[in-house]
């Protein structure tokens, strides 16, 4: 099983039942019905494994696609903030051509 880790628990989904995460788009990584191992690793702090969760969908798009809805629901913050946040996550990226995924996951 394959671990998906957080450095932080952006909107305290972690302790949902069902959440999203916003990543770089890699098709052979992120699969619907794949279970990872969710780890909660923030920066100075012990490593906290919150379950097992499996992808229920995944919908992918380019950061100019990005909304209100996906930022409120994955960050708690507005669309400009998130995208500041996922531009400084991922500051070497072209954003014109990499698509990113919008992940469902559900814990068992």
């Amino acid at each position: 099983m394959k671990d998906l880790s957080f450095s932080y628990n952006w909107n305290n989904k972690l302790d949902n039942k069902a959440f999203t995460t916003i990543r770089l788009k890699q098709e052979k990584r992120f699969v619907a019905g794949e279970e990872f191992k969710i780890i909660l690793e923030p920066k100075g702090k012990e490593a906290e494994i919150k379950g097992i969760a499996k992808i229920m969908d995944i919908k992918h798009f380019k950061l100019s696609g990005l909304n209100n809805f996906m930022s409120y629901i994955d960050t708690g913050y507005s669309k400009e903030e998130c995208d500041k946040i996922i531009r400084r996550m991922y500051g070497k990226c072209d954003f014109e051509k990499q698509e990113l995924s919008f992940i469902l996951l559900k814990y068992n």
